[in-house]
């Protein structure tokens, strides 16, 4: 085989040592242009995987409450109407085969909140334990509001991470203590944070979270629901969970079906496609950008195989009027070829992922639009390959003319 021949591997070190400065300024476009996919991608990468965290782990979820008042009269109500949702369109809303998960919510808005001396405005909001699991919340210490706590309607609270600094001094124990909300005394039961690092999420470290049932219970709100998150089940197009929800809730209460607005909601999916169509635009370019380069590094790459063909042409002569085969010919240039753009594509691959590891090593953990920058196997995997191709390809041309070689008139070559 050609691959293990030692008198090919001397004729390839002896015509790389012969041209050191040509080989290398050449092999570096192959070197570039792998680098920068590499470093593009990684890039890319890191920009989505920042996106991804600031989303959280719910992609899909749809957000509902109640909006604007309506501005069109129908089925004999007049306009200016504004719409309270209550607990029968929440269990309407489960009856229906797209919704998969229901987690109402009620607010109060800021309210002051003590402990002791100790006070300060936070947020106030009753859920239900869904909500807790579904938004991939993450427990400082304690426990979430859980079922027990909604059925009996118990004066149990879960705090972000701020309220307890505030109230209690930064990595204090808060699990067990009280704390007052306009006059009512409420006992902590768990410290959370978020996962996702939009400034949505990281509002709720200073939010302070009650059980649904006690918000509503204690604070006079009937059967109101506020607001409310709902999940597709798997398979379901978000979208399609969400048109089905608000044509349920505008037939229930009598909304024009062309009164936009009144039922305010928010579909979570339509800004992930859009931000990974983004991704995927800049993955492409970065491809395209790299091959581009790695193109001009293989016309280099051709033009010095041409060279040293011409350069060997009377050896090459020799050979072929020994008893080379114009095979073993073609076999002899491929192979130096393949040598130069595999070994400068190689050490770019290697110098990239070099890169991005210093990158990912100096980038601040809290960063919230960089995380993680990493390029996959399989990416690494392809960029072989496009080497390999690359090679092949630059050797085409030099190949051919080496084959072509007329022994006769080679020996006569001065």
């Amino acid at each position: 085989m050609y691959i293990l021949d030692r008198d090919i591997w001397q004729e390839i070190f002896d015509s790389v040592a012969r041209h050191k400065l040509r080989a290398v300024l050449t092999a570096f476009g192959v070197f570039w242009g792998i680098f920068m996919l590499v470093n593009l991608l990684a890039a890319g990468k890191g920009l989505e995987n920042g996106a991804n965290a600031s989303m959280g782990s719910l992609k899909n979820a749809i957000y509902l409450w109640s909006g604007r008042p309506t501005s069109i009269p129908y089925k004999g109500l007049t306009k200016g109407r504004y719409i309270r949702m209550n607990d029968d369109d929440m269990a309407a809303i489960l009856r229906l085969n797209e919704v998969d998960l229901l987690a109402p919510a009620n607010g109060m808005g800021d309210q002051y909140v003590s402990h002791g001396v100790q006070g300060d405005t936070f947020r106030i909001s009753g859920n239900w334990p869904v909500f807790f699991t579904a938004k991939d919340y993450r427990l400082s210490e304690g426990r979430f509001i859980n079922a027990l706590d909604l059925k009996e309607e118990r004066k149990n609270v879960v705090i972000g991470e701020t309220v307890r600094e505030i109230l209690f001094g930064e990595n204090a124990t808060a699990v067990g203590k009280q704390i007052k909300i306009l006059g009512v005394q409420f006992q902590i039961v768990g410290v959370v944070r978020p996962s996702a690092l939009n400034d949505w999420a990281q509002n709720d470290l200073r939010r302070v979270f009650l059980p649904h049932s006690t918000i509503r219970k204690t604070f006079n709100q009937g059967d109101r629901v506020h607001s409310m998150m709902i999940t597709p089940k798997p398979g379901i197009d978000a979208n399609l969970a969400e048109d089905k929800v608000i044509s349920l809730l505008k037939s229930r209460h009598r909304i024009h079906p062309d009164d936009v607005g009144v039922i305010g909601s928010w579909n979570a999916q339509e800004s992930y496609q859009n931000v990974q169509g983004l991704f995927k635009g800049i993955a492409a370019f970065s491809w395209f950008v790299a091959i581009g380069t790695i193109i001009a590094g293989v016309v280099g790459v051709g033009n010095i195989m041409l060279i040293s063909v011409k350069e060997r042409t009377k050896e090459i002569g020799i050979r072929k009027a020994i008893g080379a085969t114009p095979g073993s010919i073609v076999g002899a240039i491929l192979q130096e070829s393949l040598v130069i753009t595999f070994v400068a594509g190689y050490l770019g691959l290697v110098a990239g992922v070099f890169t991005i590891e210093l990158v990912a090593r100096f980038t601040p953990e809290a960063s919230k639009t960089f995380m993680n920058p990493e390029v996959s196997f399989s990416t690494a995997m392809w960029a072989i390959v496009v080497l390999l191709l690359a090679g092949a390809f630059a050797s085409i041309l030099p190949a051919k003319k080496a084959a072509g070689v007329n022994p006769v008139i080679a020996l006569q070559d001065e």
